[in-house]
């Protein structure tokens, strides 16, 4: 089964929207899973009184490395601008033919060098808008109620949202 492997700011993003659903419209028949490392980073803010981890733990299964993906981290060039949540989630996407979704732009650009499948959120919308799971207005009330409630700005929305349009036409 085709498998997606989200890094901690997609998962949480989602969940403090409540819309954690949207994995599955964006990528039917496929298995969603968190690393370890974005379990404990989750647990965290848990522990500091977030409610938004729980809906992930609730609806997300962990994903493990294996021995040899173990081996694989540990010599992954030491870049700092790379989380070690970040380097599990691509070394396992990478290990197992996955999809890592994360919105982090220098993880992005990493994997794209790397050749690892990745989307960022901005994907994750207009992939949502190709699948018919949410029409044009949707979207724009999604890109609004992301940008109010995680305080992140989505970055070349308009881009987007003219793509939508021409689609439509």
């Amino acid at each position: 089964m085709k498998t997606v492997i989200l890094d901690c700011d997609i998962a949480s993003c989602l969940a403090k929207i409540n819309r954690i659903d949207l994995l599955w419209a964006a990528f039917p028949n496929f298995e969603v899973y968190i690393t370890e490392s974005v379990s404990i980073e989750l647990l965290r803010a848990s522990q500091a009184g977030f409610s938004f981890p729980d809906r992930i733990f609730k609806s997300i299964t962990v994903i493990s490395l294996n021995q040899e993906e173990r081996m694989m981290l540990q010599d992954m060039p030491k870049n700092r601008s790379i989380h070690f949540g970040e380097a599990e989630g691509m070394i396992l996407s990478k290990n197992r033919c996955a999809i890592f979704l994360t919105n982090d732009s220098r993880a992005v650009r990493y994997c794209r060098d790397s050749d690892i499948k990745v989307l960022d959120l901005r994907d994750i919308l207009f992939l949502l808008f190709m699948q018919k799971a949410l029409n044009r207005d949707e979207i724009i009330n999604l890109i609004r109620t992301i940008e109010d409630n995680d305080h992140i700005i989505i970055k070349n929305k308009l881009e987007l949202l003219d793509l939508m349009k021409l689609d439509h036409e």
